[in-house]
């Protein structure tokens, strides 16, 4: 059975998608190893790259991580390049924080719902890739450090980047509303 890499335009995607997957900056990816069909859930520091912003310029829209090449996923992705992906609107999720009785933080609280509507989570079914060609390597790099110079520092030949291809995108609110992108 032949998979679809080629996942809807963020053009498609709603606002509420767009923004979850641009300005959050934590995902759970998870990985299973193939010989031993044992899962495994990371959370990740993680790059959303639209597609036209790809080095690629027909790559679909992708997700970018760095990880340690001794780590089980990335054992797990050299060998099966199928994963999945949770994002989750940490903003919206009725985190209470200690200004909570400020005026202020309530009326943009209240401000960021409205704009986004509903809290979601996304679940995405991707293709994972250890970039090995060095000006992809040096693209994604530069994108990393520029996203977040201090988490993204590390050039050694002991960490990897991942360039997961986004197949489909599954959201679900609050209310339980479904909806699927591919």
């Amino acid at each position: 059975m032949a998979t679809n890499t080629n996942c809807c335009s963020s053009k498609e995607f709603p606002d509420h998608l767009k923004y979850l997957l641009a300005e959050s900056k934590f995902l759970h990816l998870a990985t299973c190893n193939p010989h031993t069909n044992v899962p495994s859930i990371s959370m990740m520091h993680y790059l959303y790259v639209p597609q036209g912003s790809t080095f690629i310029s027909d790559d679909p829209n992708v997700i970018v991580l760095l990880t340690s090449k001794e780590t089980t996923k990335f054992k797990n992705i050299s060998e099966n390049k199928n994963v999945s992906v949770l994002l989750h609107d940490w903003m919206l999720a009725g985190k209470e924080t200690e200004n909570d009785n400020d005026n202020f933080t309530n009326l943009l609280k209240q401000l960021n719902q409205q704009e986004l509507k509903r809290n979601i989570s996304a679940s995405v079914t991707g293709e994972a890739f250890v970039l090995k060609e060095a000006e992809e390597i040096n693209f994604y790099q530069k994108l990393l450090q520029e996203q977040d110079p201090d988490s993204m520092t590390f050039k050694s030949d002991s960490y990897a980047i991942i360039k997961i291809k986004i197949v489909s995108i599954k959201t679900n609110d609050e209310k339980n509303n479904l909806k699927v992108f591919k």
